[in-house]
């Protein structure tokens, strides 16, 4: 008997438009270009990191994670990155009386 569900959170509760919209900002690049390679790295099963790495080769996210945080623009997930029908969902599972759990790999900045 199934008691739990759980759920990642990039691509399955939210879209990460923004984030890599952010990012595609922040390095100079169209965004398209920037969706088009982390779809590319994705497709060739690597870290999405590496889209940021094609673009700018040698970076050091670290590094990059600080400017962008220092800079006010790190990253952060709210409402508007819910998909439309993810609290109606994760609310009907509840309803259901299954314990409803959300894990990522986002990074400790992001508040939920």
């Amino acid at each position: 008997m199934v008691r739990a569900v759980v759920f990642d959170i990039g691509e399955t509760l939210v879209h990460d438009d923004r984030y890599w919209g952010s990012w595609a900002d922040w390095l100079g690049v169209p965004r398209h270009t920037m969706s088009a390679l982390v779809g590319a790295v994705t497709a060739l099963g690597l870290d999405n990191a590496e889209a940021l790495r094609v673009i700018r080769p040698g970076i050091d996210l670290q590094a990059a994670y600080r400017e962008r945080e220092d800079a006010g623009r790190g990253e952060y997930l709210d409402d508007t990155d819910l998909y439309p029908d993810v609290r109606d969902g994760l609310q009907a599972l509840r309803d259901m009386g299954l314990r409803v759990c959300v894990a990522g790999n986002q990074t400790e900045l992001v508040p939920l």
